[in-house]
């Protein structure tokens, strides 16, 4: 009777023991599981950090204010102005990435012309296409997955990361300049020279690369400039000379009025002046995001200012005023799609040179 009591009482405790010993198992395993979820869930400093966009609208441009030529952000109204690149060196012609999360511009930081990415906030500035030499004139595609760029009058387009580039439009001994790519992706216009003969607005067909001419010489010489997509890709405003050029018997060339802004159709209709001629040079040309403004640039007593003008109205702001500003971009984080858009790049480009 006794020995059947203490081989139940033994038999109890080993019951005891391997249930202490499972839970402890059971412990373990969770307590492995814990350590493993909570390592990779915290942030690893050596990993790039994903860029932000602004949260509201903000103008990119580029300004002297602080006695170098440096990357500017400021509101729509041209209220709080921030200079983000702060170099020695001269930094030109920004331009916003499709998401806002990283601004593209020409720096001569390093000697010539080169190409740079900065995040919208100011931080991880880098060079881009390390190997290209003299790059400038870039465009973003809508995507964000590569861009155009001229270089010895050659029009290239590029990944960002230089791994592809391939020639594009080359003219032999004319020359092209101001890439734009369109919103839809599918075309890019361009400035086309011919010596002896004139300017050109084309439009490139990215799949085929066929050219098309959209606005050939209205008269002899007439210059056109920095042409720039509205939004929803019906029009294109660029800056343009109106008037025939007055050539004197050395050949050199004088102009009958002054550059301003203009519009034209997509289809090359309704060719139509925004902006009048009396007065200074109007240059660069940009849409806002929403397609009713566009913001250009123009002299002021000796310094060059952005201005924005109503597309419809023709109503006109001065948006800057301390020292010389050109070069504008407009950005809006309500224009980006309410879903979230695969085809949009959203990639860091923190290890790029």
């Amino acid at each position: 009777m006794q020995t059947g009591l203490r081989l139940q009482h033994c038999q109890m405790n080993l019951k005891m023991k391997n249930s202490k010993s499972e839970r402890r198992k059971t412990m373990s395993v969770k307590f492995f599981v814990l350590l493993c979820c909570t390592t990779f869930l915290l942030p690893n400093s050596s990993a790039p950090t994903r860029a932000k966009a602004p949260k509201t609208e903000k103008i990119v441009f580029s300004s002297n204010r602080d006695g170098n030529w440096d990357i500017w952000t400021m509101n729509p109204d041209g209220s709080d102005p921030v200079n983000l690149t702060r170099d020695a060196a001269s930094d030109f012609k920004p331009t916003w990435s499709p998401t806002g999360e990283q601004i593209l511009f020409v720096s001569f930081r390093e000697g010539g012309e080169s190409l740079y990415l900065i995040d919208a906030d100011g931080s991880n500035i880098r060079r881009v296409l390390d190997n290209w030499q003299s790059r400038s004139n870039a465009t973003w595609s809508p995507d964000g997955k590569r861009i155009a760029s001229v270089n010895d009058a050659v029009l290239y387009i590029a990944t960002i990361d230089g791994k592809s580039v391939e020639p594009v439009a080359q003219t032999g001994f004319g020359s092209v300049g101001d890439p734009a790519w369109s919103p839809d992706g599918k075309e890019i216009a361009f400035i086309y020279y011919k010596p002896k003969q004139g300017y050109e607005l084309r439009l490139l067909n990215v799949e085929t690369l066929k050219q098309t001419v959209l606005l050939g010489e209205l008269n002899k010489y007439p210059v056109k400039s920095d042409p720039a997509w509205s939004p929803n890709g019906e029009r294109i405003t660029f800056a343009l000379h109106k008037f025939r050029a007055i050539l004197n018997p050395a050949d050199a060339v004088a102009w009958q009025d002054e550059e301003t802004i203009y519009l034209i159709n997509r289809d090359g209709n309704r060719l139509r002046q925004l902006v009048s001629e009396k007065g200074p040079d109007a240059l660069r040309p940009t849409w806002s995001p929403r397609g009713d403004e566009i913001i250009y640039q123009q002299e002021v007593r000796g310094t060059t200012q952005l201005f924005k003008i109503d597309v419809r109205s023709r109503a006109k702001t001065q948006l800057t005023h301390k020292g010389s500003n050109n070069g504008a971009d407009w950005f809006d984080p309500a224009a980006l799609p309410v879903q979230p858009n695969v085809d949009l790049l959203t990639t860091t480009w923190g290890k790029l040179k």
